[in-house]
């Protein structure tokens, strides 16, 4: 992958509606810090014939994808959706745009929303998340 600006890594949020177009999802934006990680914890078949070696099941365990950000919400309607998500303990379908390389999407758990603000600045969030289901990339 050649080197992409860290501000186009972005999430985005379906809007509740029942289209799954581009436009029904809406960016929680204003990142100043985000990062995402996939994950495979693999089935451990080690024997006493593994020759010393440990042996993993191939395309055994269970994978997950978890990211955080942490900004300024750009909009009101953002925050409404990840804080009542986040309140309901529902799990929106969202898309993490990778610039230059693609989008993941399906279905994440939202699992802390932090709010923080000082008298001379603006209120900013902390959000982490993680898949909720399986994830596709295109």
């Amino acid at each position: 992958m050649t080197a992409q600006l860290g501000k186009e890594l972005l999430l985005k949020i379906h809007d509740g509606s029942g289209a799954f177009e581009d436009e029904n999802f809406i960016m929680v934006g204003g990142f100043k810090s985000n990062d995402m990680k996939i994950a495979n914890q693999g089935v451990d078949i080690t024997s006493k014939d593994s020759g010393g070696f440990k042996e993993m099941l191939e395309g055994g365990g269970v994978r997950s994808f978890t990211s955080s950000a942490s900004g300024v919400f750009m909009s009101d309607a953002a925050f409404a959706l990840c804080h009542g998500h986040m309140l309901a303990a529902t799990h929106p379908e969202c898309r993490v745009i990778v610039p230059g390389h693609g989008t993941y999407s399906g279905k994440f758990a939202i699992n802390s929303l932090d709010l923080t603000g000082t008298d001379e600045g603006e209120v900013s969030y902390n959000l982490s998340f993680e898949s909720a289901g399986p994830i596709t990339f295109a």
